[in-house]
């Protein structure tokens, strides 16, 4: 591809999701409580951080990390410098310009480095989408999304965020700027903050699981 219109993004990593589109209907609880997960910020000054906080969440939520890194009394390593070894040891932010920060090749690549099986996820239904989302955290794995915080017909202004529960209409996410407080939105907000004008990008989840 070629133009501006992809971001200068690689998109063949990108894989589509075989659905009905419909919604889907679970029986019993989540085999896991992702309430409790366990998120990092962005360190003071370091811009477009969004990618390596929540590589760090999904690998600290699957034990992988290091032991030279300082950690406090509950196990969790420091933020800061537990942040500062993602970018150098994922290479990210690599993305020199916008606001994404952190290309998906770049996610995936960080995720496949630390041994997990990582899949991305773009270009298909929001519905579809959904029930992949919803798929996973049943198992108990949060979810990377791309999420546009831009105003319709504006710049695009995105952000990856780790979603970790959908309650009936209530989406629940990590951010880069609040770790341990997570943002609600309702489904229809989620969905819309997810889609996007660009249909490549449109709906960009990134999976992760232990193999």
């Amino acid at each position: 591809m070629s133009g501006n219109t992809n971001f200068g993004l690689d998109f063949s990593e990108a894989k589509s999701i075989v659905s009905t589109g419909k919604p889907l209907e679970f029986t019993t609880n989540p085999k896991f409580d992702l309430s409790t997960l366990y998120a990092f910020t962005a360190p003071e000054g370091v811009q477009r951080a969004s990618g390596p906080c929540a590589l760090g969440t999904i690998l600290h939520h699957h034990e992988i990390g290091w032991n030279h890194l300082p950690k406090d009394r509950h196990g969790h390593p420091l933020n800061d410098p537990y942040i500062h070894e993602i970018m150098r040891w994922a290479e990210c932010p690599d993305l020199l310009g916008g606001s994404m920060g952190t290309s998906p090749a770049t996610m995936l690549k960080g995720l496949k480095k630390a041994g997990l099986v990582a899949n991305w996820y773009a270009g298909n239904k929001p519905q579809a989408t959904l029930n992949l989302i919803r798929s996973e955290l049943f198992e108990g794995r949060p979810v990377i999304v791309l999420i546009n915080h831009g105003p319709e017909g504006e710049p695009l202004l995105l952000e990856w965020e780790v979603v970790f529960n959908i309650e009936n209409d209530t989406v629940s996410s990590k951010q880069t700027s609040m770790a341990q407080r997570h943002k609600k939105r309702s489904i229809a907000e989620f969905t819309a903050q997810m889609a996007m004008n660009l249909q490549q990008l449109s709906c960009s989840v990134i999976t992760a699981r232990k193999d």
